[in-house]
């Protein structure tokens, strides 16, 4: 387990992922992966074309804008057409116009975004402030995929559903020496693979990657459904983050016993 320096960066902690989801990179209904990283080659495409010159950015804008027509999930929340990957191996994502981004020579221009220099500066996510160290570095060392990395560093109540039943099954915190285990990073990324490709989930869920749709369990006519509804218990709040939707009382057992298995494996290993 690497130490992480007081230097990193949630969104951009190193050269295998990167997250933009500040910047509204999930907030599109979109069919996943495929999908997206189809539209952010294009527009990182684009933008190698283009001059850098106020003029030749504003074109950009307009023309990937009309080109691509997104749908927006959160219509408060705006998604810019600025972000792209930032590397030919594709295996970061983030803002095309930021000084450090190839072509631009450091000049930042940010300022013709709608979001602006200053508010992308001054802007910390709730991964940055409500994550423990210990909690960033299982995220960190488990993940290496831009994509998964984006939805889990993003949706902070997830996460921490993870380091709450794992503590419940071990009976106490995760410390120092348990992240140097290989198995718990494993079953960390089994857990947060589940974010992508969950079995149980709603068919709500599929255009709605990286927003949550507050979910769980609630009963009518003998079966499980969808409802509002709010609980203190684990699983419960994982099967709300899950945006589960069971067919039968059977089928909820069985997801249950998916996620019981999975958590049993932590205490063969201390």
């Amino acid at each position: 387990m690497r130490s992480l320096p007081p230097s990193c960066h949630l969104c951009q902690p190193d050269r295998q992922k990167s997250c933009a989801w500040c910047c509204g990179l999930y907030n599109v209904k979109e069919e996943g992966r495929e999908s997206l990283s189809h539209k952010l080659r294009r527009r990182t495409e684009r933008l190698a074309g283009t001059e850098r010159t106020v003029t030749g950015i504003l074109d950009f804008s307009k023309q990937t804008t009309a080109e691509e027509r997104s749908q927006w999930i959160d219509q408060t929340f705006y998604s810019c057409e600025f972000v792209g990957f930032l590397d030919s191996g594709e295996t970061r994502v983030g803002c095309m116009l930021h000084p450090s981004a190839k072509g631009n020579g450091g000049v930042d221009w940010r300022g013709l975004s709608i979001h602006g220099t200053m508010a992308c500066q001054g802007f910390f996510c709730r991964a940055f402030r409500e994550l423990n160290s210990i909690e960033v570095g299982v995220i960190l060392e488990s993940i290496n995929d831009w994509y998964l990395y984006g939805l889990v560093i993003s949706d902070v109540d997830f996460a921490k559903v993870f380091f709450r039943m794992a503590r419940e099954r071990l009976g106490r915190l995760l410390d120092p020496a348990m992240l140097r285990s290989p198995l718990l990073l494993e079953v960390a990324l089994e857990f947060f693979n589940w974010r992508i490709d969950w079995p149980h989930r709603g068919s709500t869920r599929d255009s709605d990657a990286g927003h949550s749709s507050e979910r769980v369990q609630g009963k009518q006519d003998g079966l499980e459904s969808r409802s509002p509804y709010h609980s203190n218990n684990t699983m419960d709040l994982l099967l709300q983050k899950l945006d589960s939707a069971f067919d039968s009382p059977a089928e909820r057992q069985s997801a249950v016993m998916t996620i019981e298995q999975l958590f049993s494996r932590l205490t063969k290993d201390w």
